[in-house]
């Protein structure tokens, strides 16, 4: 669109179609952009130096009480969280569970584990649901007394097991015949 003044009255070229457009005063709508953008230019100057003004070592804001009360909250966030922490830690390393494990084999013999292993269905490992990778377990055969420390190193196909041991760890426990077996676990690491 192209304005074209003509004296008092403005005219708009819209392609090619020519239509009236109200008269303005170039001088009034000059004046009135002068003092939009002065007033633009002196709200910017506040703002920059009030921006300026906080960020030094001498601002009322930092020198606040509620800031120092902000940083030992912080810490003893930190100490809350240390201590959680360690509630954590010491409960899974005190974990416990009893329930049906099975064993497999070969059909996934030289395949990935999800620890990134290759698995192996003659180590002493195992696929636990919820226990960390590369902990230790301690399994105990209820029907018969035998007990195995294994690695968990997979997860479990079948969520209705407990464990899903290695050959040649439910070898060890005598589960191999049956196929399951009732046992307990605990976490030894």
């Amino acid at each position: 669109m192209k304005y074209l003044k003509t004296g008092a009255i403005a005219l708009a070229t819209t392609l090619g179609t020519v239509a009236p457009v109200q008269a303005v005063n170039a001088a009034n709508t000059s004046a009135n952009i002068d003092k939009v953008l002065g007033e633009l230019s002196r709200q910017h100057n506040n703002a920059s130096s009030l921006v300026k003004s906080t960020r030094g070592n001498t601002s009322l804001a930092l020198s606040s009480s509620l800031i120092k009360d902000a940083k030992s909250d912080s810490q003893k966030d930190s100490d809350m969280l240390g201590q959680l922490s360690a509630v954590a830690s010491n409960t899974v390393s005190k974990f416990k569970q009893s329930g049906m494990a099975s064993w497999y084999g070969r059909q996934f013999h030289g395949k990935p584990t999800a620890s990134g292993e290759t698995f192996d269905m003659n180590a002493m490992t195992a696929a636990h649901s919820s226990l960390p990778m590369n902990c230790y377990i301690k399994v105990t055969n209820k029907d018969n007394g035998k007990s195995v420390v294994v690695k968990v190193n997979d997860r479990p196909a079948q969520a209705n097991r407990i464990l899903d041991l290695s050959y040649g760890a439910a070898k060890a426990i005598g589960l191999t015949q049956k196929g399951v077996g009732n046992v307990s676990i605990e976490r030894i690491d």
